[in-house]
């Protein structure tokens, strides 16, 4: 029997994430929802694939909120882990920024932690930071 992770510091979700997420996950378009519990243990991973490379902010924020408000009914305390998936380089873009922005607004709306945002190109994993967003 496996223990179930507990996303706490910053290498235990980069090691989480590095063992979740197989190359081919890494090389299409894609958002990983990772819904914890209010101790930071994973409690399911929700994989949205093929996400179009011209989603908007109104698109973004759908997805969010779907997950977003799951986790507030579900569990209160709760945190969201949110990787994002596409081919290319490790440079963060402004659907990037986009994610980032939204994931911290929705959540704050369902009363849902941020655990963290991520993105993970084949080459790259790097997470995203406020400074990254602006």
């Amino acid at each position: 029997m496996t223990e179930t992770p507990v996303l706490d510091t910053p290498e235990a979700i980069r090691e989480h994430l590095e063992i979740a997420l197989d190359p081919a996950d890494r090389r299409q378009r894609g958002v990983r929802f990772v819904l914890c519990d209010a101790d930071n243990r994973v409690m399911v991973h929700c994989p949205v694939d093929d996400v179009p490379a011209d989603v908007d902010s109104e698109d973004c924020t759908h997805f969010v909120s779907v997950f977003a408000s799951a986790l507030a009914e579900g569990d209160e305390g709760g945190g969201m882990l949110v990787a994002l998936t596409r081919p290319g380089s490790g440079t963060i873009n402004d659907l990037d920024r986009i994610w980032f922005r939204v994931t911290h607004e929705v959540c704050a709306q369902n009363g849902v932690r941020v655990i963290g945002v991520h993105l993970l190109t084949p080459s790259d994993h790097r997470e995203i930071h406020p400074d990254d967003a602006i």
